[in-house]
C-alpha cells in the first residue's frame, strides 16, 4: 500500500492551479502538476459530471480513468455560468497561479472568463487554453476528439490505418501544455509578468509526429527512406508475440547467428542501416519466417543471449507480474474511500531533492466545495445559499 499523507509535497508546493477544463487535454495537465506538488482545484459543473469520471471501469463515482487522472487535486462543483459562480471563479483566480481551460474558442469570452479578463484580475497569472484546432481558421467551429486529431495528423495512415488504441493526441497536447505552463513560471519568476499560452491538439500532434513520421516530408529532395509504418511491428512466433529490434550491424549479426541463420548477415540487402531500412519488407519477410518457427522462450534466450534488444509482448493483466515493472516499484495497490481497490502508477519523475507523493485520493463531484469556499471567506450561511441555488454541489 501506498501511504497517504495530507500533506503536498514536491517542486510545485506553493503553486495554486484552478483548472475549469474537461475530458483529457486540459485535466491532464493538471494532472502533471499535481504530480508534482502543486495545488489544484477541478471545476465540474453543477449536476454534470466530467465525461472521464464515467469512462471506463466504475465503482461509485469514480471511474479507472478517474481514479489516476485527478489524484492530488480537490474537486469543486461551480456553475460558472451564473453571475453568483463566476464571482466565486474570480475569487479563486485572484488567488492562483495558473488558470486551464479548454472550452471551445469563444466561450470563454462568452463568460467573462477570457485571459484579457482574468489577466485584469491576475496580472500574475498564466492562462493555459486548449483547443482542437486553435483560435482561428476554417475549423475552429468544428467539435473534435482524439481519433479527429489523428486523422488529420497523418497518425492513422502511419499505423497503417487505424487508429492509435490510445488517446495519443490528448495526452501529447497535456504533456506539452505542461511543460508551456511550467516555462511560464520560471519565466515569470525570472521577473516577467503572468501571460497566455495557447496549445492546439493539432499543433502537438503534428510536432510529436515530426520526428520520425514525417522524415521523407523533412527532406523532400531526398531518397525517401522507409518509414516505421513499414516495419515498426511486433514479431509473431509459434505461440505468442515478441519485440526485437537491430539497430546498429553488431545488434543485426547477432540476431541473424542466434536466430540461425549467420548468412544474412553478409547479405547485401541488409549490410548497412540504410540497406535494412530501404529494404524493410525484404527483411521483414524473411525473420518473420525464421521466428514464426521458434517457440517465444526459444526466440528470447538466443536474442538475448546476443544482446539484442527484445522482450515477450505482455497482456496488460501481465505487466503486474513483470519483474523489472516489480523492482521499479511503479504500481501502487490502495484503497479509495469510495471505489474500493484500486491501482494506478507513480509519478515516472524522481526528485530527489524535492521529492512528490500522493495525498489525496481523486475526489468524489463535489467534495471539496464547501471546503475551498471556506477558505474564500464565505459564511456557512452563504455556502448553503449558493447550494439552495444550484451555484454549487
Amino acid at each position: 500500500m501506498e501511504d497517504q499523507t495530507d500533506t503536498p509535497s514536491g517542486p510545485l508546493v506553493g503553486i495554486k492551479v484552478v483548472d475549469v477544463s474537461s475530458a483529457v487535454a486540459g485535466p491532464w495537465v493538471s494532472s502533471w502538476l499535481a504530480e508534482f506538488g502543486a495545488d489544484v482545484i477541478f471545476i465540474e459543473k453543477v449536476g454534470t459530471p466530467d465525461v472521464m469520471r464515467m469512462t471506463g471501469a466504475i465503482s461509485g463515482d469514480q471511474s479507472g480513468c478517474w481514479v489516476h487522472m485527478h489524484r492530488n487535486k480537490r474537486g469543486m462543483d461551480l456553475d460558472v455560468r451564473t453571475e453568483a459562480g463566476r464571482d466565486i471563479l474570480i475569487q479563486l483566480v485572484s488567488e492562483a497561479d495558473v488558470f486551464i481551460q479548454n472550452f471551445r474558442p469563444g466561450v470563454a469570452e462568452r463568460l467573462k472568463i477570457d485571459y484579457p479578463t482574468l489577466s485584469q484580475v491576475n496580472p500574475s497569472l498564466v492562462y493555459l487554453s486548449v483547443s482542437g484546432f486553435g483560435a482561428e481558421g476554417p475549423y475552429v467551429n468544428r467539435p473534435v476528439y482524439d481519433p479527429i486529431i489523428q486523422a488529420i495528423s497523418g497518425m492513422t495512415e502511419a499505423q497503417n490505418g487505424t487508429y492509435v488504441k490510445a488517446v495519443v493526441a490528448d495526452k501529447t497536447t497535456a504533456m506539452a501544455g505542461a511543460n508551456a505552463v511550467l516555462a511560464a513560471l520560471v519565466a515569470r519568476s525570472n521577473g516577467g509578468s503572468g501571460q497566455h499560452i495557447e496549445i492546439a491538439l493539432l499543433d502537438a500532434m503534428l510536432h510529436w509526429m515530426w520526428l520520425e513520421g514525417f522524415w521523407n516530408e523533412s527532406l523532400p529532395g531526398a531518397e525517401p527512406a522507409p518509414t516505421y509504418t513499414e516495419w515498426y511491428e511486433p514479431w509473431d512466433t509459434a505461440d505468442g508475440q515478441i519485440a526485437a529490434n537491430w539497430v546498429n550491424f553488431e545488434q543485426y549479426k547477432g540476431a541473424c547467428e542466434a536466430l540461425g541463420r549467420p548468412e544474412l548477415a553478409a547479405d547485401p540487402r541488409f549490410a548497412t542501416r540504410d540497406a535494412r531500412l530501404q529494404n524493410a519488407a525484404a527483411q521483414r519477410s524473411e525473420f518473420a519466417a525464421i521466428l514464426k518457427k521458434f517457440s517465444t522462450i526459444a526466440a528470447l534466450s538466443a536474442l538475448e543471449a546476443a544482446d539484442v534488444p527484445c522482450a515477450r509482448v505482455l497482456s496488460r493483466q501481465e505487466v503486474f507480474d513483470d519483474p523489472q515493472v516489480k523492482h521499479n516499484d511503479i504500481i501502487v495497490s490502495e484503497v479509495h474511500p469510495v471505489a474500493g481497490p484500486i491501482r494506478t502508477v507513480k509519478s515516472p519523475v524522481k526528485f530527489n531533492g524535492t521529492p512528490t507523493g500522493l495525498h489525496r485520493h481523486s475526489p468524489s463531484k463535489g467534495e471539496h466545495t464547501d471546503e475551498i469556499l471556506l477558505e474564500l471567506g464565505l459564511s456557512q450561511n452563504e455556502i448553503e445559499d449558493l447550494h439552495a441555488h444550484n451555484i454549487v454541489a
